[in-house]
């Protein structure tokens, strides 16, 4: 596990370096792979440094008690994308080849802060055991539709307002920033929604909502439009720290890096899938057929969650609590 960890660590280190080199498209694409740079999902868990992120949460998982995790889980999500909303905005201040020289130090200091921390040894090579896979296959299908829903709609909301409203651009970022804040303000409130409502009723509820603001922003005039627009993130992303403590605390620790590197990579597979399929509608078709793509695929995830665990999440329980 160990090495696993660190290595995926040092391919954000080897993306950020192969950026200074001179700029060629083959350096640039490996450093996007490499790094996993990328749009699908910065905010909601791991577009940048995504292979990294399967491991962290397992490492994660591991150190921490079980009736803690979403609060702590909420609170990585929140520093982590309030750092990459920080870097976004300094990055915007410099040049490029400065950009990527600080970037290279800041991912370098991140792999050495990570050389201490205690990784539970784990057998190489184990197979998960029935009961884990039947896990990771349920938040895997979610995972799916999750990952399909951002894909269809998150890449093309800016373009949107500019096609529909002609907005500017310098106007746009602003609206695009509080939006992002917003987002990153909502994950704190994970802790909350997992203690009175458990994670499928969390889920279920901020994602109908997200639905429902979806289907009205197409049809609904320009300030209406950006208030659903800066809210949107708030309620997809709220409960996926009670979502992500429930995909780890239904997988014994053996399991838990495989759990979460499954349900990352069909996430943004599908995601990859709905932003191609999202532009061309968006060019060829009318613009709304991402908006309704987006709420059906989260009504339909919202569905599987009630079907997989039951209305209470009690259907498969925790290792903690079947032990």
């Amino acid at each position: 596990m160990r090495p696993a960890y660190l290595t995926s660590l040092a391919l954000l280190p080897v993306a950020c370096a192969l950026l200074l080199l001179p700029p060629t498209l083959p350096a640039v694409a490996a450093a996007s792979v490499l790094g996993g740079f990328s749009a699908t999902g910065s905010l909601a868990a791991g577009g940048v440094g995504g292979v990294a992120f399967p491991l962290q949460t397992a490492v994660l998982a591991d150190l921490l008690p079980a009736d803690r995790r979403t609060r702590w889980f909420s609170l990585f999500t929140f520093f982590s994308s309030l750092a990459a909303a920080a870097g976004t905005l300094a990055g915007g201040a410099v040049d490029l080849p400065t950009v990527f020289a600080l970037a290279l130090a800041l991912s370098l200091v991140g792999v050495v802060a990570a050389i201490p921390v205690p990784v539970r040894p784990i057998v190489a090579g184990r197979r998960p055991s029935p009961g884990s896979r039947a896990v990771i296959r349920r938040f895997t299908v979610t995972g799916v539709l999750n990952g399909l829903s951002q894909g269809l709609l998150t890449p093309f909301l800016i373009p949107f307002f500019v096609l529909a409203f002609g907005v500017a651009r310098s106007e746009m970022s602003v609206y695009a920033t509080a939006s992002s804040l917003l987002g990153t303000g909502a994950v704190l409130l994970a802790p909350w929604l997992d203690a009175r409502w458990g994670f499928v009723r969390s889920i279920v509820g901020t994602r109908l909502v997200a639905a429902a603001l979806a289907i009205a922003l197409p049809f609904s005039p320009f300030v209406l439009a950006v208030a659903l627009y800066m809210a949107l993130p708030a309620f997809r992303v709220a409960a996926l720290p009670a979502q992500t403590n429930a995909l780890m605390g239904r997988l014994p620790a053996a399991d838990r890096s495989e759990g979460a590197g499954t349900n990352q990579a069909a996430r943004i597979t599908a995601a990859s899938g709905g932003t191609v399929f999202g532009g061309f509608a968006l060019d060829d078709l009318w613009v709304g057929i991402p908006f309704l793509g987006y709420a059906l695929a989260l009504i339909v995830n919202a569905g599987l969650y009630v079907r997989f665990f039951g209305w209470d999440g009690q259907r498969i329980p925790t290792t903690e609590a079947a032990s």
